[in-house]
C-alpha cells in the first residue's frame, strides 16, 4: 500500500480488494461505512485546476480493475452530460451539496429523468450506462470522492465514456474525463449531435453558462442566448 495515502483511502482499497464480486449495493455499503474527512484528502485537492477545465479531477488510486478519484468544484463548476463507459459499478461520496441531473438516453435522444441536489454525506451509485451531469450551484467550494470499477476489466475501467456536448452539436468519447469544452487531446472519437429537446437544452444551458462566461467564450454564449431567445 502506498505510504502517502490517508487511512480512509487505504481502508477503502483494502475493502474493495477483498471482494470477489462487487455491485453497486456493496460498494455503497463499503463507502458509507468508512469515515472520510476533507482534511485527510487535502493532498488531492485540485481547486487550482485550469480555467478551461470545468472542474478539478485528481486520480488517487488505480490498480486496473478500479480507480479512486477526488473531484473539486468551485461555484459554477460542472461536468458535461456524460456516462461512464466500461464502468460496471461505482459510487460517489458527497462532502457538500451538489446539483445533479439524471437523464434517459435512447438513440442519442436525451430526456431529463430527475433534478435533485445530493446533500453532504450522500452516496450515489454509478455504472457505465448511467447518464448524468453534476456540479456546484452553491456559493462555496465542495469536493466529491469517486470510485469506478469493473468485475471483468483489468485496465481503463472508465474508458469509452460518452460525453454529450449540445453547445457544440457533437457527442465525443473519452478515457473518462467529462469536462465542458473538451480538449481535443482527450477525445477518442466524435460524431454529430443535433437533436435535443428544448427543455433539456434550456436546463443544461442555465447550469453550464457560468463556465463559458468565466472563460469569455462569446461565440458559445451567443449561440446559447440565440437559442433560448428564439425557441
Amino acid at each position: 500500500m502506498k505510504e502517502y495515502l490517508p487511512n480512509c483511502i487505504r481502508n477503502l482499497i483494502v475493502e474493495l480488494d477483498h471482494q470477489n464480486h462487487i455491485d453497486n449495493n456493496l460498494v455503497s455499503e463499503i463507502i458509507s461505512e468508512i469515515k472520510f474527512s476533507e482534511e485527510a484528502l487535502k493532498p488531492f485537492f485540485h481547486f487550482d485546476h485550469p480555467k478551461n477545465e470545468s472542474y478539478g479531477r485528481k486520480l488517487i488510486w488505480d490498480n486496473g480493475d478500479f480507480k479512486i478519484l477526488l473531484m473539486t468544484w468551485h461555484p459554477g463548476d460542472f461536468t458535461a452530460i456524460h456516462n461512464h463507459g466500461y464502468t460496471e459499478w461505482g459510487g460517489v461520496y458527497f462532502f457538500g451539496d451538489a446539483t445533479h441531473r439524471l437523464y434517459d438516453v435512447e438513440n442519442d435522444e436525451i430526456s431529463i429523468v430527475q433534478k435533485n441536489v445530493f446533500p453532504q454525506g450522500q452516496v450515489a451509485s454509478i455504472c457505465g450506462d448511467l447518464t448524468h451531469l453534476m456540479g456546484n450551484s452553491g456559493d462555496h467550494d465542495i469536493i466529491t470522492l469517486h470510485v469506478y470499477g469493473s468485475n471483468t476489466r483489468k485496465e481503463n475501467v472508465s474508458e469509452d465514456a460518452k460525453i454529450y456536448m449540445p453547445e457544440f452539436q457533437k457527442i465525443v468519447t473519452t478515457m473518462g474525463s467529462a469536462y465542458l469544452n473538451m480538449d481535443k487531446a482527450l477525445i477518442l472519437s466524435e460524431k454529430p449531435f443535433e437533436n435535443i429537446e428544448h427543455g433539456v437544452l434550456a436546463d443544461y444551458f442555465s447550469l453550464v453558462k457560468p463556465f463559458y462566461e468565466r472563460n469569455k467564450m462569446a461565440g458559445v454564449l451567443k449561440r446559447m442566448d440565440n437559442y433560448l431567445n428564439h425557441n
